[in-house]
């Protein structure tokens, strides 16, 4: 019984894991790829709380990429 919901609370937290977007494909992006996803949070109405840390992942690479002088998303 216990190795049961032990194995439910970890295939549980996997799947929860996997929904998150990945900060290192985000910074793989080139500056189109970027400059159009970034855009696209611009028009949302109403976004889900996973969208909203993605369009903040969005928004944190392209002041990263501002600072390095690289106007991608402006």
């Amino acid at each position: 019984m216990l190795l049961t919901r032990f194995f439910t609370l970890f295939f549980f937290a996997l799947i929860i894991s996997g929904c998150e977007k990945s900060t290192a494909k985000i910074t793989e992006l080139n500056n189109i790829e970027l400059r159009t996803e970034w855009r696209k949070c611009a028009y949302i109405q109403t976004p889900s709380n996973t969208t909203k840390k993605t369009c903040n992942l969005y928004e944190t690479e392209c002041e990263k990429r501002k600072n390095d002088g690289n106007l991608a998303c402006y």
